[in-house]
């Protein structure tokens, strides 16, 4: 039986605190993972909170149920997935639905794919690859601990204003592959990181989010920017990172070319992992004839848009 999760529900979660898979890095790092499921507690208003968790209790009464949450903010293009507990119910027959129960969940808010962040060569990435998600980009998570001693830019970095929004979505345009835009649109209508301008042209945009382990920060930043080290090093020094809280660099495949930058402000690189998605079915119109009513003593067909069927996960990625 696959259900919502219910308030009754979190002794068992509780139950699983050590034992889940975290497929949402931002919010984990940033967080910690004790935090990141207690969205579940808000199940009852999932419609307006946007975290959808749900239970599969198997039809063996000895076997552990399985719980599952995505999350999606109001009006964004896509979900994620965030965890799924425990860490042994990958192979359960009740995986497979879990997943769908939740995509038919989430596509009735509006999303339109669910994306998981995974180390590949792990069971987990396999069982996603299994429940039909794909690859459309690969990343890697480096850790800054201290402040680096680099001398800073002498442009510096500055809080992106909604008079950015233009330059910022043009910067995101240009350096993000079409496939990745597919997925995830960049639609950055109120800036909440830092900017960094050479010549009144916008080179550099930095994607910030805090919690209270640390920072979270993707950067997207044009080749042609000078003196990138010491741009990075401006940008690190801005956010004062600290062992107890230290900033997390998320570099995906097109930025991969800052690593070696990273690596020699001190970040510490953490394993390869693939970005998947889960692409929903949209609604599909199609034209069908109806009758006009009767005119002179005749009638003429015309056009009617109508729903062919509703919502539904599609096979594949």
């Amino acid at each position: 039986m696959i259900r919502p999760f219910e308030i009754q529900d979190l002794p068992r979660l509780h139950h699983y605190r050590r034992r889940g898979l975290f497929l949402d890095s931002s919010p984990t790092l940033t967080w910690g993972r004790g935090l990141v499921p207690a969205g579940a507690a808000l199940s009852p208003l999932a419609h307006a909170s946007g975290v959808f968790t749900s239970i599969a209790k198997p039809d063996n009464s000895t076997a552990e149920p399985l719980i599952a949450q995505v999350a999606h903010n109001a009006g964004a293009a896509f979900a994620r997935f965030t965890f799924i507990a425990p860490d042994s119910g990958l192979d359960a027959p009740e995986f497979a639905p879990l997943i769908e129960h939740l995509l038919r969940r989430v596509g009735g808010r509006g999303a339109q794919s669910v994306v998981a962040e995974v180390d590949e060569k792990t069971r987990t990435f396999e069982a996603l690859r299994q429940a039909a998600f794909s690859i459309y980009s690969r990343q890697r998570i480096w850790r800054v601990a201290a402040a680096p001693v680099a001398a800073a830019s002498k442009h510096p970095w500055a809080a992106a204003a909604s008079v950015d929004e233009f330059d910022i979505q043009r910067l995101y345009n240009l350096l993000v592959p079409a496939l990745v835009q597919q997925v995830e649109p960049g639609q950055h209508a109120r800036p909440r990181g830092l900017a960094l301008r050479q010549q009144g042209e916008l080179m550099a945009y930095a994607d910030v989010h805090r919690g209270p382990r640390g920072w979270w920060v993707q950067p997207f930043i044009h080749p042609e920017l000078q003196d990138t080290n010491a741009c990075l090093a401006g940008l690190l020094a801005a956010l004062q990172p600290r062992p107890n809280r230290p900033v997390y660099v998320c570099l995906r495949s097109y930025t991969a070319w800052l690593g070696d930058a990273l690596a020699g402000l001190g970040a510490e690189a953490g394993p390869p992992q693939a970005v998947m998605v889960r692409r929903l079915a949209a609604e599909v119109r199609k034209p069908s004839l109806a009758a006009l009513p009767a005119i002179n003593g005749g009638t003429e067909p015309i056009q009617q848009a109508r729903p062919r069927n509703g919502f539904h996960p599609d096979s594949g990625g």
